[in-house]
């Protein structure tokens, strides 16, 4: 009996850092120009708490992102909130909510201290990119992360550019 080897196709990850909702926007609409329906996307962004009396405005906040996020996407999307001690309160949205929801011994990993990180480096980017984007995140950035196949990938970096 012989056997076959069957090979698939990798996906890989791309990583983007915007100061600007709107610049996050206007490559989403970009990309919706081309076709690359294999395409899964993943928002972070921070609240900005320092300026906040109460909870009140932050539910606004909140529910404001919410609004505009899955606005940005025709098909249903997830959505979460969670407060990490090193970063603060973070909104997910995308294919990676799940993974941050998820509990390990009744926490959740994107509450844990370095379970961002751990995310990051689990989807393949390297120590020091990780850093330096969690870093950004934490200044106030919001990070994009697209997910697709390595030519899809490409052509996604063409036109957001």
């Amino acid at each position: 009996m012989k056997s076959k080897i069957n090979k698939t196709k990798q996906k890989h990850v791309l990583l983007k850092s915007y100061s600007k909702f709107q610049q996050i926007e206007q490559a989403i609409k970009a990309i919706k120009t081309t076709d690359n329906s294999n395409l899964q996307i993943s928002i972070i962004g921070k609240f900005d708490e320092d300026h906040l009396d109460d909870a009140n405005p932050l539910i606004a906040l909140e529910e404001d992102m919410e609004k505009k996020c899955k606005a940005l996407f025709k098909n249903a999307i997830d959505f979460g909130i969670l407060s990490n001690p090193d970063i603060g309160t973070i909104f997910i949205t995308g294919f990676l909510v799940s993974l941050f929801l998820q509990e390990i011994e009744l926490k959740k990993i994107g509450t844990m201290l370095t379970g961002p990180y751990g995310i990051l480096r689990g989807l393949g980017i390297d120590k020091k990119p990780a850093f330096t984007y969690l870093k950004a995140l934490h200044q106030g950035e919001y990070l994009v992360i697209f997910r697709g196949f390595e030519n899809d990938l490409k052509q996604l970096e063409e036109t957001i550019n």
